[in-house]
């Protein structure tokens, strides 16, 4: 197993810690042995000076008596400093000993103690003489346990002394360890986790110890060559990133990083919802044929530059616009809500209708906008389909209004097929007479004066497998492929089959706007309604145009309602509400009816303005001897008064 090595910090203070050690082992030892050297020196001289007074006293006259010398020793003795005491005659006869027992002392010191430690025995002998004549030597040895034992406690204290100095000695050095350590993380660590922060480049901090200076400021200057490589680096990944998601001419995100972000909205989990807007510049085309290319890539720079700034100035920073390809643009609006996102679509469709340019007939360039939500669960292909689906029903109402496309129906999501699956499909069903059918649907219209029921025809499209699409899901298909004229002419042609099976009926075939600007499509729907065996039953059929063909191409309507009105048909125009400028060509056409919104009735009811409004739909209609008809449900008093006004009111449908 391998051992984790040791800090440098720590072998530091671990070196000095053995040294400090070591000095106090030292100390402690040269302490002992001068206490041991003075007390054998006092043990010597205490010996020395009693055996010297001994020899005084027993060379007096007085005590030459044996009993006297006996008496004087017995009383050195007696102090109890002395181990032994005694006297030998000048032949070395022992005259005198006293000699003392194992003390108490000796049993208080241990003996490793002593033997480490040993006080040596102080002995001393003198002579005795009276005069010239020898009495004989005495000689003392000084009890050295007394000695032995104040050495013995004196390491004791000294030892003790030396423990408490390493204890403190070792909390000062934990002490040390966490605040150096702290400094360290202070004045090193931190800078050090700073030097890829995204921070602005500050001065040098002045760390706390004067010896890390040098490195604070080495890191210091590493840190701002660290930066300055990585914001290059970074600016260089940003220069590619836009090289690669951006749209050269409006800078915008391209459509590769916004299917990404598209993808990234719709794995958000629970968080998953918001919406989708999808605008097509429609003429952008024409505008390329008939104008400079410096000036349409001016016109779409500034589009750009205006939907940015417009998004910006509504502090709407979290939504994305992107351009998918030379005249489709795309927002993306995570985590808002329809009411929310409703406004601000408005806000820029309004923006767009300020920003288009004149055509050269004259006209203005057209925008469509189509608008989903998406929630969790969706599919990335399933939210560009419907997006797809709408704007191709925005492209054939031609009103510039968006469209929004329902996520599902009952329950389950609509896959729509690609542009190449449409052109196979609506190809095929023009080939075969058995594809395509109408589906008839009667409509009770009911006014003071009368009632009247009008059954309006829908084309059906039966697929291959047996399944029958509605004229809602491919006729914005077969506008965008440029087949919207040979389905109005298919059918004109069915409805005309159906009402001569069905004479007494009136049956309406609506028919696009975008079939009108096809150049032969007026010449073969006059040769159609023209042709044997429809004459009887033409004047039951009424051919019937979006109010907003009349705004954007007046002069192709105005010739289809000849065309149809001299054929013996008639012609109706809905949706008039939505497109008031075409009020002014109304006194020119000659028409059976003009249909109105229940909604727009309803509103107009609550205002002033609204209401002349709607007057002067009413009578500039009624004055070229056409019926007004209001679709939809509107409130009971609404009723009354267009009812008094002549209008007539939906009362049963299907």
């Amino acid at each position: 197993m391998k051992m984790k090595s040791m800090s440098l910090l720590r072998q530091l203070l671990l070196s000095l810690s053995l040294a400090l050690l070591g000095i106090l082992a030292g100390t402690l030892a040269l302490n002992l042995s001068g206490a041991r050297s003075y007390l054998s020196e006092q043990l010597q001289s205490q010996s020395e000076n009693a055996i010297t007074a001994l020899a005084l006293s027993l060379s007096q006259p007085a005590s030459q008596d044996p009993a006297m010398q006996e008496l004087l020793m017995s009383a050195l003795f007696d102090t109890g400093q002395f181990e032994s005491v005694r006297m030998l005659s000048p032949e070395g006869v022992l005259v005198f000993e006293r000699q003392q027992a194992a003390s108490s002392a000796a049993a208080q010191v241990p003996g490793w103690f002593q033997r480490l430690m040993p006080v040596p025995r102080a002995h001393s002998e003198r002579t005795v003489s009276n005069g010239w004549n020898q009495l004989g030597r005495v000689a003392v040895t000084v009890d050295n346990q007394v000695a032995q034992q104040v050495l013995w406690h004196s390491s004791l204290k000294m030892t003790a002394l030396i423990v408490g100095a390493g204890l403190a000695w070792a909390c000062f050095v934990g002490l040390l360890l966490r605040w150096f350590k702290r400094v360290l993380k202070d004045s090193v660590e931190s800078e050090v986790m700073r030097i890829g922060a995204d921070e602005v480049d500050a001065a040098v901090q002045v760390p706390q110890v004067p010896e890390l200076a040098g490195v604070a400021t080495a890191i210091h200057d590493a840190r701002s060559r660290v930066q300055k490589k990585d914001r290059a680096q970074r600016d260089r990944i940003e220069s590619l990133e836009l090289e690669t998601n951006s749209d050269a001419l409006t800078q915008l995100p391209n459509r590769k990083y916004f299917v990404n972000e598209l993808k990234k909205a719709l794995q958000m989990g629970g968080q998953t919802h918001g919406h989708v807007l999808l605008i097509r510049l429609r003429d952008l085309q024409a505008l390329n044929s008939t104008r400079p290319r410096e000036q349409v890539d001016e016109w779409l720079h500034g589009i750009a530059q205006q939907l940015r700034e417009q998004l910006r100035t509504r502090g709407l920073q979290q939504v994305q616009i992107a351009r998918l390809n030379g005249s489709d643009f795309a927002v993306l609006f995570p985590q808002m809500t329809g009411m929310s996102v409703m406004q601000e679509v408005q806000q820029l469709r309004q923006l767009l209708q300020s920003l288009r340019l004149r055509l050269d007939d004259g006209q203005w360039s057209r925008n469509a906008f189509s608008l989903t939500a998406y929630t969790d669960g969706d599919h990335i292909g399933d939210v560009l389909s419907r997006l797809d689906q709408g704007l191709m029903q925005a492209e054939s109402a031609g009103h510039g209004e968006v469209e929004y496309a329902e996520p599902s129906v009952a329950g389950h999501t609509i896959h729509q097929p690609g542009e190449g699956q449409w052109q196979t499909m609506l190809g095929q069903a023009l080939q075969h007479a058995d594809r395509l059918s109408v589906a008839v649907q009667a409509a009770t219209y009911a006014s003071l004066v009368d009632t009247r029921v009008l059954h309006e025809a829908g084309l059906e499209l039966h697929e291959a497998g047996g399944k029958t699409m509605g004229a809602a899901l491919f006729l914005p298909a077969a506008v965008r492929l440029g087949l919207s004229a040979e389905y109005d002419l298919k059918a004109v042609q069915l409805g005309l089959q159906w009402l001569a099976l069905q004479p007494k009926h009136h049956l309406v075939v609506r028919i696009s706007q975008p079939s009108l600007e096809q150049g032969d499509f007026l010449e073969r729907l006059s040769a159609q309604l023209q042709a044997k065996g429809w004459c009887e039953v033409l004047p039951q059929l009424t051919l019937e145009l979006d109010a907003f063909a009349l705004e954007v191409a007046p002069l192709k309507a105005l010739q289809f309602c000849e065309v149809v009105t001299q054929a013996g048909a008639g012609v109706g125009l809905r949706r008039l509400d939505q497109a008031p400028k075409a009020l002014v060509q109304l006194p020119k056409l000659q028409l059976q009816y003009v249909k109105l919104g229940g909604l727009f009735a309803e509103q107009a009811m609550a205002n002033m303005g609204g209401r002349h409004l709607l007057e002067a739909m009413m009578s500039t209609a009624q004055d070229q001897h056409a019926s007004v008809l209001i679709t939809d449900a509107v409130p009971s008093n609404a009723a009354d008064w267009l009812r008094f006004k002549g209008a007539s009111l939906l009362v049963m449908a299907g």
